[in-house]
């Protein structure tokens, strides 16, 4: 049993380190031509064939699970879900090929648990502790020293790419509290299948935006979109790894991992992600690793695991001396 927990412990962390490897394959497409749209489109579909795949497993293996995915409550979260996915998809491959260093933009996101408070004290009634605004402040100073507004014009050329990553983390945040809101609709159901309704909801409300989007007058590495582009084998073969450690390999590690080791620990163990971004980013795409960019990291780390350890005590009830002052 100790050794299947230790298996959950390193699902866990490489499930965080399969999500770092994203920045990366976006990177590598945008350095061999590919705007971020059809980055975007290759993703929506690779990510819709693999929940069609596991539909297609289930129904022939376990069909009345499958089926009892299909009830309106739970099909409305997973719209919700895959839209806000969609959007998220979009930013994310946005900033990369707007020029984002990979391991920057997989720390940006770990400002989600921040927002997440924020949000959660509103749509929820979550309580704000002396700790969490502690690890807010911790956060806002990790931020500061990633981007380096002191260097002017280094900071300019990324703040586009920056803000679209932290305006992920506030969608991020969205999308973690629908999940939260909806598990008493989707807790009976197969994580595995609500997964692939969130990564085909994704696609089918991820497309028309990308046609939108299209029509506004934005930088051709945005926005330009060819066929042939599409079905160049580099782009093909990228685009697939993108939406298999983006989606199957992630979240199967993830499910995996759940089965034997809380979900607080997960959630710092996940954290993985921008320490496996920053070491690819500098191997794979020779992205400098600066102290401001080491220290600036740690900080947001450090925010992200004050909030879930203060997050899980408080959903179980320990007492561990935080005044509520809000």
């Amino acid at each position: 049993m100790k050794n299947i927990k230790s298996l959950g412990y390193f699902a866990a962390i490489f499930g965080g380190l399969s999500f770092g490897s994203i920045p990366i394959l976006s990177a590598i497409l945008r350095d061999n031509g590919a705007s971020s749209l059809e980055q975007s489109v290759v993703r929506f579909f690779f990510g819709a064939v693999v929940g069609l795949l596991i539909f297609l497993f289930f129904l022939i293996l376990n069909k009345h699970k499958f089926l009892a995915s299909l009830r309106l409550p739970s099909q409305k979260i997973y719209i919700l879900q895959g839209f806000l996915l969609s959007f998220m998809i979009i930013l994310y491959l946005s900033s990369i090929t707007l020029g984002t260093p990979a391991g920057e933009a997989a720390l940006l996101i770990q400002i989600h648990p921040i927002f997440t408070l924020i949000i959660g004290r509103k749509l929820l009634g979550e309580k704000i502790t002396k700790a969490k605004l502690f690890s807010i402040f911790i956060a806002l100073t990790g931020i500061l020293l990633l981007v380096e507004p002191w260097k002017w014009e280094t900071f300019l050329q990324t703040i586009t790419g920056d803000v679209l990553m932290i305006l992920l983390g506030i969608l991020y945040a969205g999308y973690l509290l629908i999940n939260r809101w909806g598990t008493k609709y989707t807790k009976e159901i197969s994580p595995s299948i609500s997964i692939s309704w969130v990564l085909i909801w994704a696609a089918l409300t991820g497309i028309p935006m990308l046609f939108l989007l299209s029509l506004i007058p934005l930088p051709s590495n945005i926005v330009s979109f060819s066929f042939e582009q599409l079905f160049l084998p580099k782009v093909i073969g990228y685009g697939f790894l993108l939406a298999l450690f983006g989606s199957l390999v992630t979240y199967g590690l993830i499910m995996f991992a759940s089965k034997y080791i809380e979900s607080s620990k997960i959630s710092i163990l996940v954290l993985s992600e921008p320490i496996g971004a920053i070491i690819l980013g500098s191997i794979v795409l020779q992205e400098q690793i600066t102290a401001p960019y080491i220290f600036g990291g740690i900080f947001i780390l450090i925010a992200a695991i004050v909030i879930f350890l203060t997050s899980f005590k408080e959903e179980n009830g320990v007492d561990f001396e935080n005044t509520e002052i809000a």
